[in-house]
């Protein structure tokens, strides 16, 4: 095995060990099964292989092949108040409808990133795993720390600054003003990043300062 691929396969095996901890987490949506599946010692991929192969063996096992963005809201602030609203509820199925899907990586977010060209580039692997496992690590906290208590939303502060690449639109730096219960508000960073798209926005994953 080439010292770089041998450095990939660690790291993806690193990565698949950091998932199941996340799976862990209470209240945290389970992973993706095929991602799962996708992310097993054997399923390791050459990272000397050309991004558009790497993709195509990602699609190959991508269920669906979305050609827009679906669930998530028509405005940054409906998208936070859902947000809000479903750690209130323990609801993990509206929170998956809210941040980018598998299918939504693969199809509409990342071909247009900057991971497809150097100096970033890497496969959709080694780009979706991280991305989940970070994302479910901060939905559990979400939920551990504020699932089932009345949230109360105040305010969205973004940057001006707009990252584009093709069709998407990345807001990075979001913080959320919001109370629990008759707590006093607090402002915090609840997710990586808005993704909007075709009149649509998502999060890109709940990564989070918690």
């Amino acid at each position: 095995m080439r010292p770089t691929t041998r450095l990939f396969a660690l790291l993806t095996i690193f990565v698949v060990a950091a998932l199941g901890a996340c799976d862990s987490t209470n209240g945290a949506p389970a992973a993706d099964p095929s991602a799962r599946a996708e992310a097993t010692p054997g399923a390791v991929v050459d990272s000397a292989l050309p991004i558009d192969v790497l993709l195509g063996r990602f699609r190959a096992i991508t269920p669906d092949s979305p050609t827009v963005l679906t669930g998530g809201a028509e405005s940054p602030d409906r998208l936070v108040r859902a947000l809000l609203a479903a750690v209130s509820r323990r609801d993990t199925t509206a929170l998956r409808a809210l941040v980018m899907s598998r299918g939504e990586f693969a199809w509409l977010y990342y071909p247009q990133s900057k991971f497809t060209a150097p100096p970033y580039a890497l496969g959709p692997d080694l780009v979706w795993i991280p991305m989940l496992a970070a994302s479910e690590k901060g939905v559990g906290r979400l939920l551990s720390r504020y699932g089932g208590s009345a949230l109360r939303f105040e305010s969205l502060d973004c940057p001006d600054s707009i990252d584009r690449e093709g069709p998407n639109e990345i807001t990075s730096g979001c913080t959320v003003r919001f109370a629990a219960a008759d707590s006093a508000a607090r402002t915090i960073q609840l997710f990586s990043s808005l993704l909007h798209r075709d009149g649509r926005y998502k999060f890109l994953s709940y990564a989070n300062d918690l």
